[in-house]
């Protein structure tokens, strides 16, 4: 039997909808912008009109289907830390997304309970984008919330639930948004009680690629015929998926995640021993596994800064050492993924004098603080005893050039793979196929020994002079 197979991504900035039509062999793809709401901290999209958003997004695939063609099940894939919190048949607050800060104002909260004790037991140390802190303040603000009988449903429960009336939640979402036992799976009900969360707020958890239940009839009059036979199955979180399908869920492989930022993932059996690197640490889709994650935060906005404002496209050189020397030195990466690092991150700064430098020059800078940062995260990971094979770059960012660069850094094969190679790869994992051989680009160059030596120096130069410059953004955000 064909089974045709639909990808609902809801993200901060977008819906996208992605249908693998197994009867050409195609993939279709539509995509509708959404625009978030901005009050102080807080940063959320209107319910209702999200949904009408998922709705054409979903209309408008589907009419590239050819004619006949059936999707028979819809995966949902959402950004992770949103949430919002229902009744039996309304929403009781917008959707908050992962962006919004407000959980700043319950750090003093987290705190009481112990910085190492949260990240013991949860995976994760502080952020004010995490779910946690933003729900005890919001409960604090609203504690008529809890006497409503409501649920806390992060986004891709939030669309199960319009999609089925069913409400349930999936554990990578749980232990993503800091509210899980990490060690034991499990939602942390001993966390929620010291905020003094009602454990009746969280629905049960499903597993992954659990059938939920059809679309319901009000839901069907709106969506086109192809939709009509349509079965909803438990996804998770948007992460997770991007994992999935650039490692096919083999451990040992770090995935890359090159955009405006640039999370970095590992499978793992174990939850490991973490020193100077703290990963964020969730559950898996593989439930033998956990994945842990570190970040560079957004040296990809920056790139799409400079492409903007420069009169000539940018072009990458050769890596020589002329032009590594000649290259300016940019700090626009983090180096290092814990909750002290993140905070005294630099601001993204140029360094020394650079009137003279080409934007191609401005352009390696930034790719090599990139590979450094990169470099030094990965390496982390290894000095901690985790077993890492391969390095997989993806994304709208990935290159032939960053993948020359980390693989002299690195003692470690780095491979690209692209955006819709690992899509299709997903694709291919939630029919029941084997993912098979992952298909890589092409291999890359490879430096000669000086060039590469040099290159390592210019890494160990580079984390000197990062080391003086680190928390000149706070400083400067205190002064605004």
């Amino acid at each position: 039997m064909i089974i045709n197979s639909a990808l609902i991504d809801v993200g901060g900035s977008s819906v996208k909808v992605t249908i693998q039509d197994n009867n050409s062999g195609k993939m279709l793809t539509h995509e509708i912008a959404v625009t978030p709401i901005v009050e102080g901290r807080h940063i959320y999209l209107n319910p209702d009109q999200l949904f009408t958003t998922v709705i054409e997004a979903m209309n408008k695939c589907a009419d590239q289907l050819t004619s006949g063609v059936k999707i028979n099940q819809i995966y949902i894939s959402t950004l992770r830390q949103g949430f919002c919190l229902v009744s039996k048949a309304d929403e009781l607050t917008p959707i908050y997304l992962n962006s919004d800060t407000s959980g700043e104002l319950a750090h003093g909260d987290i705190a009481k309970y112990g910085a190492r004790r949260i990240y013991e037991e949860t995976g994760h140390w502080f952020a004010p984008q995490l779910t946690l802190p933003k729900l005890v303040n919001l409960l604090r603000v609203r504690p008529d919330l809890q006497k409503q009988n409501a649920k806390l449903l992060f986004v891709h429960d939030w669309l199960v639930w319009k999609f089925t009336q069913e409400t349930l939640s999936e554990m990578t979402l749980v232990s993503a948004g800091q509210m899980a036992k990490i060690s034991e799976r499990d939602i942390h009900f001993e966390l929620l009680e010291f905020f003094g969360i009602s454990a009746d707020l969280m629905p049960k958890t499903q597993k992954f690629g659990t059938s939920v239940d059809t679309l319901k009839p009000a839901v069907s009059a709106m969506l086109s015929t192809q939709w009509s036979e349509a079965e909803v199955f438990v996804g998770g979180g948007d992460s997770h998926f991007l994992h999935m399908g650039a490692s096919g869920n083999h451990t040992g492989k770090v995935v890359v995640s090159a955009g405006s930022s640039t999370p970095i993932s590992l499978l793992s059996t174990t939850l490991g021993s973490s020193t100077l690197l703290q990963p964020w640490k969730s559950t898996s889709f593989e439930e033998s596994m956990y994945l842990l994650e570190g970040n560079l935060g957004y040296p990809g906005s920056f790139f799409g800064w400079l492409s903007r404002n420069v009169l000539h496209p940018i072009s990458s050189g050769a890596i020589s050492i002329e032009n590594i020397s000649k290259a300016a030195t940019v700090f626009g990466s983090c180096n290092m993924w814990n909750e002290e690092k993140w905070e005294s991150r630099p601001a993204f700064s140029v360094l020394g004098d650079f009137s003279q430098s080409t934007s191609n020059d401005l352009a390696l800078g930034l790719a090599l603080d990139y590979s450094f940062a990169l470099s030094n995260q990965i390496s982390e990971l290894i000095n901690d005893g985790f077993e890492i094979n391969q390095v997989v770059l993806t994304g709208g960012g990935a290159n032939s050039q960053l993948q020359t660069i980390l693989r002299s850094l690195l003692d470690v094969p780095v491979d690209l793979i692209s955006t819709e190679g690992a899509m299709g790869n997903i694709f291919s994992q939630l029919s029941d196929q084997e993912s098979g051989l992952i298909e890589f680009g092409t291999n890359p160059d490879f430096l000669d020994f000086e060039t590469s030596e040099f290159l390592k120096f210019e890494a160990k130069r580079h984390a000197l002079l990062y080391a003086e410059v680190e928390g000149t953004r706070k400083v400067l955000e205190d002064a605004i």
